[in-house]
């Protein structure tokens, strides 16, 4: 006879399952999107080709530049360079691709140009160019799996906070900042929390948390970003701003990765952020996903 959890976390599973059946069924079943029928929860990304919209740059080292050319070709001059940490970035017009890169004419403060497409995305929220900064350093430091980076942008007094979910826990787990110098080396396994659907425990390294629960996309290069703004939302309460009411978060964002699901394999990560002796430490990663 299997013992009383075994058996609750069968039903759940099993319950969990048929709405998902019943929510697949409506979703490939109806060709329009109903007011607040199940696409109205599926995040709605940002034309790419939207002129005027504002725009971050991405996947530029935190010590390297964009550069800005008078035409659309690598060879054409440089007519000036905006930094890694830039958002506001206005594109004005249409892309125009050559034989290897879509190009697109922008505009960032007085200056006006052409740069290459694929190091901008599509920016909501507010655009404090300080935050920014330090979150393309957070993001850089995690791409890089760069530990000994990621320890000096933690928060010297509180450490970092991991969850793997939208909503934020008082268990979730916390490494103080001298800590993470060496966790991706640490063959610990620790709990952090409960699979979404299942139940049953994450029980992982460090090391493996981080392939499944931080960098399970190319999230220094996101679809799209957002400051303060929540992109990405599904089943799972989002407490992040009450959680952490002083903060500020940089979101990075993908509608989705393989076409075959409709957006329901969308995924963001969350890098939160607070002042200390005016200086903006990491205090969180809030990994987020589509959720039963």
């Amino acid at each position: 006879m299997l013992p009383p959890r075994s058996v609750m976390i069968m039903m759940r599973t099993c319950i969990q399952r048929l709405g998902l059946l019943l929510a697949l069924l409506v979703f490939f079943g109806s060709g329009d999107a109903q007011p607040g029928g199940l696409d109205s929860g599926r995040p709605q990304p940002i034309p790419a080709k939207a002129p005027h919209a504002n725009h971050a740059v991405v996947s530029v080292a935190p010590d390297d530049v964009l550069n800005v050319r008078a035409r659309p070709d690598p060879a054409a001059p440089v007519v000036g360079q905006i930094p890694s940490y830039s958002v506001g970035v206005q594109i004005q017009d249409e892309v125009e691709h050559t034989r290897t890169t879509a190009w697109v004419p922008i505009r960032h403060g007085d200056l006006t140009g052409w740069v290459n497409r694929r190091y901008l995305a599509p920016q909501v929220g507010c655009q404090d160019e300080t935050v920014a900064a330090r979150a393309g350093q957070i993001m850089w430091a995690l791409r890089q799996k760069d530990m000994q980076a990621l320890s000096r942008l933690a928060h010297p007094e509180k450490g970092v906070r991991f969850s793997p979910y939208a909503y934020v826990r008082d268990v979730d787990l916390v490494f103080r900042a001298q800590d993470m110098r060496h966790l991706l080396r640490d063959q610990t396994v620790h709990r952090w929390g409960d699979f979404d659907g299942t139940g049953l425990p994450i029980d992982l390294t460090f090391e493996a948390y981080f392939r499944r629960f931080i960098y399970d996309a190319d999230f220094a290069r996101p679809q799209q970003m957002g400051c303060n703004t929540v992109i990405g939302r599904g089943n799972t309460i989002n407490n992040l701003a009450v959680f952490y009411p002083s903060a500020m978060f940089i979101e990075y964002h993908f509608a989705g990765v393989d076409p075959q699901f409709g957006g329901m394999d969308w995924r963001s990560l969350r890098l939160v952020l607070q002042a200390h002796q005016d200086i903006w430490y990491l205090v969180g990663i809030v990994h987020d996903e589509w959720t039963i």
